[in-house]
């Protein structure tokens, strides 16, 4: 198969093309082992010419995707909402149950969030062509950034263009050369790539272990009393759905003269008093020396935001983060969703959908346990379902998408390696019927892939 190569694929009569039918696959054969028993992280060492030298990482992702054990690209043939069509890689048009898209307040396609949007075109158009600097700010917009502010009890926040640039802003804006950031070791892609285009020293402590971000706080500051620290977690961790203790976090930063950074992408607005999130829960707005989040998971719409405590570190992020200086800001579009979802989440109704949410991932934990599956994680909105073998993962979320479940495995390397597993993205709308449903569908699909693969596949090779 040729990297231009496409299938053949059958009208349908919503337009959309597809096959109706699955490929074959048999786990028993050479050429299922090379496509089950390799990590995407074997191909990210690569030397020679850029153009040649990634063609053994194409082969194999064009084999997994021909076979239908490669679940990344989905296309929505819907607006996804508790069910969704999608167009498969294999080129396989799947009808189910949604659990893949970060939609956790459920609000993505209420009619207020729509209205807001065509509100916003009539009134701005659809798009505003200048970076936060050179005019891309808008009457609507500084309100968005008040109101954002008021959410989390403080004076200032500024938007950037996508989450991701926020929090990449957030670290490059205010880090310099010869100071040093500690991060969990499963901080977001986002900030990791903040902090090693800043500084060399960066520096991270085992996942959630604040004893270790002692030790390494301590032994800095034994060499070095003077230069800035910035400590960097999240609020709520999106692959492992657990949340750090903020409070010890914060006293032992304190101790070592260190700045603290959160990342609130996945908690904010979906748990936590008026939707304040891990760090009002923990009650510590007032605490935290930097907030950067995303409107992209209970916003309904993309866009990021960074709030710092202190003016000087603002005005530091305003000029010198990339992101939000050499980026075309935040459109009329988002600034007006944003801002209706704001006053959906910080109210009454934000805290009944919360509530609901809280019931559907009580219901899921408690129905996969049953089900005899580990959970992995706290409750939150993220339900992580261990499968372990990234053959297993493969082989079962193949399965689970022929039975109905669009709910992708996660696998090395964007989990730790032999720890693939489900994420299911919780949602008020969700039915009992819907995770019942879907709970059924994982435990069989795992089951069916470990008896399939029984001495078939029997490692994976890094």
């Amino acid at each position: 198969m040729s990297d231009t190569a496409s299938p053949s694929f059958e009208p349908r009569p919503d337009g959309s093309r597809g096959s109706s039918t699955w490929p074959s696959f048999d786990a028993t054969t050479d050429r299922a082992r090379g496509i089950l028993g390799k990590s995407m992280g074997r191909f990210y060492p690569a030397h020679g010419p850029l153009d040649e030298r990634n063609t053994a990482l194409l082969d194999w992702i064009l084999k997994r995707a021909e076979a239908g054990v490669w679940p990344y690209g989905l296309i929505a043939l819907t607006a996804p909402g508790t069910d969704a069509r999608v167009l498969h890689p294999s080129g396989t048009v799947v009808d189910g149950i949604n659990l893949t898209t970060v939609d956790y307040l459920g609000i993505s396609r209420d009619p207020r969030l729509k209205a807001a949007a065509m509100q916003a075109i009539e009134d701005g158009g659809v798009h505003l062509p200048s970076s936060g600097p050179l005019m891309g700010n808008t009457p609507a917009s500084r309100t968005l950034e008040q109101h954002v502010a008021r959410l989390l009890g403080r004076s200032d926040a500024f938007l950037c263009p996508t989450g991701w640039a926020a929090g990449f802003a957030a670290i490059s804006g205010v880090v310099r050369h010869g100071d040093f950031v500690v991060m969990d070791e499963l901080a977001h892609q986002c900030l990791q790539q903040g902090a090693y285009g800043s500084t060399p020293n960066v520096q991270t402590f085992r996942h959630l272990d604040n004893g270790a971000l002692e030790t390494t706080l301590k032994a800095i500051r034994e060499t070095n009393a003077r230069d800035a620290v910035l400590v960097v977690t999240e609020g709520l961790f999106s692959m492992d759905g657990d949340a750090p203790d903020l409070r010890e976090l914060v006293a032992i930063s304190r101790r070592y003269g260190a700045l603290v950074l959160v990342d609130v992408a996945h908690d904010l607005g979906a748990i936590g008093p008026r939707g304040t999130g891990t760090i009002g829960a923990q009650g510590l707005l007032d605490e935290i020396d930097i907030i950067v989040g995303s409107f992209s998971k209970c916003f309904g719409t993309n866009g990021g935001f960074i709030s710092p405590k202190s003016r000087s570190i603002l005005w530091a992020q305003l000029c010198f983060g990339g992101p939000y200086t050499y980026s075309t800001a935040i459109s009329p579009i988002q600034v007006a969703v944003a801002e209706t979802a704001v006053g959906i989440i910080e109210g009454p109704e934000g805290d009944q959908l919360r509530e609901r949410l809280r019931g559907n991932v009580a219901y899921a934990r408690d129905g996969a346990a049953a089900r005899g599956l580990t959970v992995l994680g706290a409750p939150s909105p993220i339900v992580p379902i261990l499968i372990g073998r990234e053959a297993d993962s493969r082989l079962a979320g193949l399965l689970s998408f022929q039975k109905g479940l669009i709910a992708t495995c996660l696998e090395f390397p964007v989990v730790q390696r032999g720890a693939a597993r489900y994420r299911f993205s919780m949602s008020p709308a969700l039915t009992e019927q819907h995770l019942d449903r879907a709970l059924d569908i994982v435990a069989a699909s795992i089951a069916e892939a470990r008896e399939m693969l029984a001495g078939a596949v029997t490692s994976v090779v890094p």
